[in-house]
C-alpha cells in the first residue's frame, strides 16, 4: 500500500510539473526555442574536423559537461553543468527520428546547480548521466558539435537555430546540406539522445 501511495504521488508531480510548464509556455512566460537536429556517428574524427574548419573556420570553444537526466513523462529535461560555465536546466522535445528533426526547447540558467539536482533527484528520479567532451564550432546560424561521450565514442551534431520568421523545411535543408558537405551517411544517423545509447548499451550487457 505505500508503494502505491508513493508510485502515485509521484506520477501526480510529474504531471503537475508539465501542466504548469504548459500553461507558462501558454501565457508566454516560457516561450519554447527551436532548432532543427541531426546527431551521427563520427568514424574519422579528425577528417571530419578538417571538413567543419573548412566551412566555419577555427574551433569555437572546448566544453567539458555533464549531463544530469531526471525522469519526466514527456520530453527530456536535464541539468547540464559545464566546466567553467554556470549550470543549465534545460527541457526539449524532440521527434526520435533518424532524419533532421525540429527540437523545441527551453533554457534557464541556474545558480545553485547543487541542490537543483538533490530537489530534482528527490521528486523525479535521476534517469542517468552522460559524460562528454564537446568541440563547439560556428557556421553561419548553425552549432556544429564534435562530442567524445564517455562510454560510448565520437559523434557529430548540428544544431540549426532557427529565426522567429523562419521556415521549418528551411531548416532541414541547411542541415541536410551540411550533412553532404561533411559526408555523413543515413547509415551514421542516430534517432535518440546520447543517454538512450547508453542505456542500450548497458541493457544489452
Amino acid at each position: 500500500m505505500c508503494l502505491r501511495k508513493q508510485h502515485n504521488s509521484f506520477v501526480q508531480l510529474q504531471e503537475r510539473l508539465l501542466i504548469i510548464s504548459r500553461f507558462l509556455q501558454l501565457i508566454g512566460f516560457l516561450k519554447m526555442h527551436t532548432n532543427i537536429e541531426i546527431k551521427s556517428r563520427v568514424k574519422d574524427v579528425e577528417q571530419l574536423k578538417e571538413k567543419v574548419h573548412l566551412e566555419s573556420g577555427a574551433r569555437t570553444d572546448l566544453l567539458i559537461q555533464e549531463d544530469i537526466f531526471f525522469n519526466v513523462p514527456q520530453g527530456r529535461l536535464k541539468l547540464r553543468k559545464t566546466q567553467g560555465n554556470k549550470s543549465k536546466l534545460i527541457f526539449y522535445e524532440r521527434k526520435d527520428t533518424e532524419n533532421a528533426k525540429e527540437s523545441k526547447f527551453d533554457i534557464s540558467v541556474i545558480e545553485d546547480p547543487m541542490s537543483l539536482e538533490i530537489v530534482l533527484s528527490r521528486a523525479l528520479g535521476i534517469k542517468g548521466i552522460v559524460k562528454k567532451r564537446r568541440e563547439l564550432y560556428i557556421a553561419g546560424q548553425t552549432r556544429i558539435h564534435i562530442d567524445d561521450v564517455e562510454g560510448l565514442g565520437n559523434f557529430m551534431e548540428l544544431e540549426v537555430m532557427m529565426k522567429e520568421d523562419q521556415e521549418k523545411l528551411e531548416g532541414v535543408k541547411i542541415a541536410e546540406d551540411f550533412m553532404k558537405k561533411f559526408n555523413i551517411q543515413k547509415s551514421d544517423l542516430i534517432a535518440g539522445a546520447y543517454i538512450d545509447l547508453l542505456h542500450e548499451k548497458n541493457s544489452s550487457n
